[in-house]
């Protein structure tokens, strides 16, 4: 068995990691890239990566749970070097945009509907595993530039208003009946898929009309942007865009499956606490989604950068990593047999 570690080798070695590893991201774009000019089944290549290898390789890197020291954290969270990794994400999602836009319209003159899907996919992968994954990292900054990209990313899949919703609705109602992206146990993620989308469609509303109204705009021209330079490219578009909301709301289900937070008065809720938040501390999810795997701390510190998410010890941890417990979703009875013994009883 290989241990991350193995792929260290001296001090100095280990700071560069340190620093690099997130940049192993952008292998989903690579994997992106080989999809869109690619034909036939080589166009699956996208979601092959992150839902086939991805999965595997984890079986090899066992979880690593241990923490960095205080003093790195602190250098870490000064550092610019992480925000500059995630700003690569722009032209990654603009680049991987322009690809669809250029190569669907072919496949329907061909009629290959085939690499038709397998394009629409690999958009989605972009957009659900990148784009809206570093708008959520933005959008916690409480620097106006940042919050602006990550409104920007989250617009270029027509979910805007996920930036409302779980920013001023997620992080208060987690755990909660009250919060439309915990799942429940017992319910399935095709059910929970009608209900979150309404549901945060709603909540944004409620909670900020006015810039959900902007938002609504960007949509909207971005919609007739591409209706009028290739209008064979805008279904795939919208397509590519659901199935990259989606890989977000699965997200959404297996971070807060069954867990709930218990009612101490007529209106309060107890404390969020890490045992909230399902975890995971497999290196590859880790790295690739930007440490959204260590999310009970995430819940316990939004505004932390990234790479300073430390493991809770409260936590419960999931049996594999983000990838391959998404995929385990799609088969409810496993899924359920699995995870709800794991459940913790508050």
């Amino acid at each position: 068995m290989l241990s991350e570690n193995s792929l260290i080798f001296s001090p100095k070695a280990e700071i560069m990691w340190s620093y690099l590893r997130y940049i192993l991201a952008f292998t989903l774009t690579a994997s992106v890239a080989f999809a869109m000019h690619t034909t036939g089944w080589g166009s699956f290549a996208a979601l092959a990566y992150a839902f086939g290898f991805i999965p595997i390789l984890e079986i090899l890197l066992p979880p690593k749970a241990n923490n960095a020291s205080e003093e790195k954290r602190e250098r870490w969270q000064q550092s610019g070097w992480f925000d500059a990794i995630l700003l690569l994400t722009v032209p990654a999602q603009a680049a991987a945009l322009y690809w669809l836009v250029i190569t669907t319209p072919e496949d329907i003159a061909r009629q290959d509907y085939l690499s038709l899907v397998g394009h629409i996919s690999a958009y989605g992968v972009s957009s659900g595993a990148l784009a809206i994954n570093v708008a959520h990292e933005l959008g916690h900054r409480p620097q106006k530039h940042f919050q602006t990209i990550a409104q920007a990313l989250l617009v270029s899949t027509l979910y805007g208003q996920f930036f409302i919703d779980h920013n001023w609705g997620h992080h208060k109602h987690v755990a909660t009946p009250e919060d439309p992206s915990t799942a429940r146990k017992g319910e399935t993620i095709y059910a929970f898929w009608l209900r979150s989308v309404w549901g945060v469609w709603r909540s944004a509303w409620a909670l900020d009309a006015p810039r959900m109204r902007r938002l609504l705009v960007w949509e909207s021209a971005l919609l007739l942007t591409i209706a009028w330079v290739e209008p064979a490219a805008f279904f795939p578009f919208v397509g590519g865009s659901v199935v990259g909301f989606l890989l977000l709301e699965t997200v959404n289900y297996i971070e807060h499956y069954g867990l709930t937070r218990q009612r101490v008065s007529a209106n309060r809720y107890e404390t969020t606490t890490p045992a909230h938040s399902w975890n995971s501390n497999h290196p590859m999810g880790r790295f690739i989604l930007f440490e959204l795997t260590r999310h009970s701390d995430h819940h316990a510190s939004p505004h932390k950068v990234y790479p300073t998410l430390i493991q809770q010890e409260e936590a419960p941890q999931m049996p594999a990593g983000y990838p391959a417990m998404m995929l385990l979703t799609l088969l409810p009875p496993i899924w359920f047999r699995v995870m709800d013994k794991r459940i913790p009883i508050f």
